[in-house]
């Protein structure tokens, strides 16, 4: 009953599920969770972190630039209001990885049927949901510390500006000064620190409990399944 994969990663992980999947549909009477092993539980729980550390990292990293600086710059800079389709486009682009996997990972709902894929789905989903709640965590509290610190010493935020004034000269079209940049910073990307903390928390964890909701939707359908061919059993 128990599968052995020395690298186990996310399409093996599904594998299993798959696996474990047929042997329950097949079998007539409710398989033991126990045959779903410590190591194997840590094992997928290994997988949905690591699985869940790439889609957040690649999330975070695109959401605070996407979503907050490049409206700011455009508005500054260019004295041009970002447009509705330009809007909708940075939203959808910036979730669209993560959104992407979270849907995945409630389609694999359908290969719940008993003990063992049950405790297969849950294991990976709590991996990746641990690896989300921590980052966001992470991240919300060192957006809020980076705006604390700009707001009391601001000699420090002008060294950062100068240090990074290479990237507006790479991005920009027009030469801009250092003066430009640090008063573009006070005036909206500080303010702005608050807010992008607060969506990337909140973003990140509901989509952490999100493929759980359809895990637990899918078993009250199978126990009223259940339930029915019982009644319908004793009935006839």
């Amino acid at each position: 009953m128990e599968v052995v994969i020395k690298s186990l990663h996310l399409f093996s992980a599904l594998g299993i599920i798959q696996r474990y999947y047929t042997i329950e549909a097949r079998s007539s009477e409710e398989l033991a969770s126990e045959y779903f092993t410590i190591e194997q539980t840590i094992d997928f729980i290994k997988v949905g972190f690591r699985s869940g550390f790439i889609e957040s990292f690649l999330f975070l990293t695109l959401f605070p630039f996407l979503e907050n600086i490049y409206p700011s710059i455009k508005l500054y800079f260019f004295g041009e209001k970002i447009s509705t389709f330009e809007y909708y486009g940075l939203i959808a682009f910036s979730y669209a990885s993560i959104v992407f996997t979270t849907i995945f990972l409630m389609i694999l709902s359908k290969y719940y049927k008993g003990n063992l894929t049950k405790k297969a789905l849950f294991s990976l989903f709590t991996g990746r949901s641990i690896s989300f709640l921590i980052k966001g965590a992470i991240v919300y509290y060192a957006l809020i510390y980076l705006a604390k610190v700009s707001y009391s010493n601001p000699s420090v935020v002008y060294d950062w500006v100068d240090f990074t004034k290479w990237l507006f000269d790479w991005f920009l079209p027009m030469q801009v000064s250092v003066d430009d940049i640090y008063t573009y910073y006070y005036k909206l990307v500080i303010p702005a620190l608050h807010q992008t903390a607060s969506s990337i928390f909140w973003s990140m964890l509901i989509m952490a409990l999100l493929p759980y909701f359809t895990i637990f939707l899918k078993g009250l359908l199978n126990h009223k399944k259940r339930l029915d061919n019982q009644e319908m059993y004793e009935k006839y």
